[in-house]
């Protein structure tokens, strides 16, 4: 672990964490991507299914089971019944004990420390039951609160739900585009590649 420096000298005084890419190592998009291509719909319609259908899933508009049948409907694809459930066993779920280390070292200091989290229900359900999300002082779910990143609007959710400034708040993601937003909005923004990385920049940062 990479000692970080007293709060005390830093004018930051909140961290957000996004949770695939950066808490859990893996993002996600090669198991989204598997689950589509393995019941048939092709490379260049994956885009289009993500945008359509699996959005939706996401902000909590709908059901894991209407997600599939509206894929079946709408491609003619044989989707079985008990395909439902397959992000379950998403690698995702548990996350990287290096990071929730760094987060208790954060709080230790006497940071605030968020989670803003573009996350499918049933998969928001697991990581909370496992106790995962209680290392968070908040917790900012796309499926709960019907926003999804890069919409500034769930960037302005957490940041009040901490009673929190965004010039004062460090956002860490794994995706440039929710970064991009966050940097217009005056988060100092960090883009995760592995927990080495962001212990460091974060270390030259507080």
């Amino acid at each position: 672990m990479i000692m970080l420096n007293s709060k005390v000298n830093s004018k930051y005084s909140t961290i957000f964490f996004d949770w695939s890419g950066v808490i859990a190592d893996d993002n996600g998009d090669e198991c989204i991507r598997k689950s589509l291509t393995n019941v048939g719909v092709s490379e260049s319609k994956i885009k289009e299914v993500l945008e359509k259908h699996f959005n939706d899933f996401m902000l909590g508009n709908i059901s894991e089971i209407k997600y599939w049948n509206n894929i079946k409907n709408e491609y003619g694809l044989n989707i079985p019944d008990q395909y439902c459930g397959v992000y379950d066993r998403w690698q995702g779920i548990t996350p990287n004990q290096n990071m929730i280390e760094l987060i208790n070292e954060l709080k230790k200091l006497g940071y605030k420390v968020g989670l803003i989290t573009n996350i499918i229900k049933p998969v928001f359900d697991i990581i909370k039951a496992s106790g995962y999300y209680d290392v968070f002082d908040d917790i900012v779910a796309s499926c709960e609160v019907g926003l999804v990143k890069p919409q500034p609007e769930i960037y302005n959710l957490a940041l009040k739900k901490l009673g929190a400034s965004s010039q004062e708040s460090i956002f860490i993601d794994d995706k440039q585009s929710n970064l991009d937003t966050a940097a217009r909005m005056d988060f100092k923004t960090i883009l995760a590649k592995n927990h080495n990385q962001i212990y460091s920049e974060l270390r030259s940062i507080l």
